[in-house]
């Protein structure tokens, strides 16, 4: 009997490591859904003002409905204590026409290098926010877990601009 006394000890500690793992990896994975649902919605909040403000004839970076658009997607990120284009955080608001697809790697504030040139009518804005979880991670990582958390945390809302 004297030779149990260490073995209880022992197979808690296996015990303990496994549930310890699987408590942080719920927590992680909570919190990474949370930030997920945020960034989506600061999108959203960006494409919103975008689509609502005022018809202008400037076009381009300064077009007036990309700038409220750019101005409500950074307020909104704001929110949750990040900063667009700081600490792994890049925004993008872009004007552009509906037929044309802005590609994820693109944040230019004129996505066709021209502003509106090759559209036939800048009737759409999109709102991309990119979060650099892997550089930036919203805990300290956990071994294990690690290897199943996404590398970026990526959103996009498009909306048809108020003609």
């Amino acid at each position: 009997h004297g030779g149990d006394a260490g073995t209880a000890i022992l197979e808690f500690t296996f015990v303990a490591v496994l549930l310890l793992t699987i408590v942080f990896g719920i927590i992680n994975f909570g919190l990474i859904l949370s930030f997920k649902q945020d960034v989506t919605r600061a999108a959203a909040e960006g494409a919103r003002a975008a689509a609502v403000a005022q018809p202008s004839s400037v076009e381009g970076d300064l077009d007036p409905r990309r700038l409220a658009g750019d101005a409500a997607v950074k307020e909104a990120v704001r929110s949750f204590n990040k900063e667009c284009g700081t600490g792994g955080t890049a925004c993008a608001a872009q004007i552009h026409d509906c037929d044309y697809t802005v590609a994820d790697s693109n944040f230019s504030t004129t996505p066709d290098s021209n502003g509106y040139k090759n559209n036939s009518a800048p009737d759409c804005v999109t709102v991309k926010i990119t979060y650099d979880y892997d550089s930036y991670p919203l805990l300290v990582p956990v071994p294990l877990i690690s290897a199943f958390l996404p590398d970026e945390i990526k959103a996009r809302s498009v909306s048809r601009l108020n003609e």
